[in-house]
């Protein structure tokens, strides 16, 4: 029997085929999936895949790889953070610094200020229209510019008094609706992360809610840090233990390969858990031994646990874990689906969104 082929990488079709020769030249063999037979160049999101059995030698190889081209899995280089001058973006802020100075990364501020909606029923001609949107744009932009700079002056005071006065800080400044500015910005600035705070009432009442975290890590394919309002951190020192929310698919290989580099900075514990109906199911044993045997193989320098979570809805049933064994940051990925999907049936990242009061780190399928 075949061995089992697992993902080692999600490129664009020329990234794939450097990958792939650069492997094979190792004696790794590839297989390329998702490829375009009529137009291969235009193919994106092309799964690398190898044998199972090649994983440990494969993840050494593509971490050398990866180090020479300057991306991949390395740690963040750059940290974007969205702000609205609210007390949860200054948590989400200084919480951005000390991550910056563990990766000796910089940290860029944004604000996205909307364009304003003028009623047109006083006006009768169109000129008085213009002169009116003219002035009320001018107006915001000065006002989004006069607090984005006050802010930035607190964050650097901040820095300063905390020890990170050598970290490079910079800010911008965009028009337009929140989500579109971020994607845009990590377009531009190619950030390793982006970190984005949250209201203590969670996303639901908040600009930057749910619907726009979850078009920012769709769209940039960046792993997205969100940090509640509760969770006031002094140190990044507290963050102990660490959840890693599993499927049992291919996304977790890709997943836990970042998130380890993320977390190798760090004294952490890593717990990978699924919940199911029946934590006593063959199958799910096997996919979870086998997940293990892959972790422990690959990852030698962080304590990995992998558990099966007894409970019928998984939200639940992680917010109980999270609580019960004092876990400190919980990661998973958003995985593609439906307009019909998003809407009858939420997925566990916007449930998890929506009350959060530990940090979370997500990231693309």
């Amino acid at each position: 029997m075949d061995d089992k082929l697992i993902v080692i990488a999600n490129e664009s079709y020329t990234s794939a085929l450097v990958l792939q020769s650069y492997l094979e030249s190792n004696g790794v063999k590839c297989y390329l999936k998702n490829v375009n037979l009529v137009q291969p160049n235009v193919s994106d999101n092309v799964k690398v895949q190898i044998a199972e059995n090649d994983a440990e030698k494969a993840i050494g190889l593509l971490a050398a790889h990866e180090v020479k081209r300057g991306k991949g899995e390395t740690q963040p280089r750059k940290i974007l953070v969205p702000i609205d001058f609210l007390d949860h973006s200054m948590n989400a802020a200084c919480f951005a610094l000390r991550l910056a100075k563990v990766y000796n990364a910089e940290v860029k501020l944004l604000h996205v200020f909307n364009s304003p909606i003028v009623d047109m029923l006083p006006f009768t001609d169109a000129a008085s229209i213009q002169i009116d949107v003219d002035i009320s744009y001018q107006i915001l932009q000065k006002n989004a510019k006069e607090n984005l700079l006050k802010f930035y002056g607190k964050l650097r005071e901040y820095a300063h008094e905390n020890g990170m006065g050598n970290l490079k800080i910079g800010y911008a400044l965009r028009e337009g609706y929140a989500s579109y500015g971020i994607v845009d910005m990590c377009k531009r600035y190619k950030p390793g992360m982006v970190v984005m705070g949250t209201k203590s009432e969670g996303f639901r009442s908040s600009e930057l809610v749910g619907s726009v975290a979850a078009e920012v890590v769709r769209d940039s394919k960046i792993p997205l840090l969100v940090i509640p309002e509760e969770a006031k951190l002094k140190n990044i020192e507290e963050v102990k233990h660490v959840l890693y929310a599993t499927r049992f698919d291919e996304s977790d290989f890709i997943a836990i390969r970042k998130l380890v580099t993320m977390l190798s900075g760090f004294n952490v514990s890593l717990v990978c858990a699924n919940v199911l109906d029946d934590p006593e199911n063959k199958l799910a044993q096997a996919k979870m031994h086998s997940l293990s045997e892959y972790a422990h193989k690959t990852f030698k320098k962080i304590d990995i646990d992998f558990q099966l979570i007894k409970g019928k809805k998984r939200s639940v049933a992680f917010k109980e874990y999270i609580t019960g064994k004092n876990i400190h940051l919980m990661a998973l990925t958003m995985h593609k689906r439906s307009l019909l999907e998003r809407i009858f049936n939420p997925s566990l990242t916007r449930k998890m969104l929506s009350d959060a009061d530990v940090p979370l780190l997500i990231f693309s399928e």
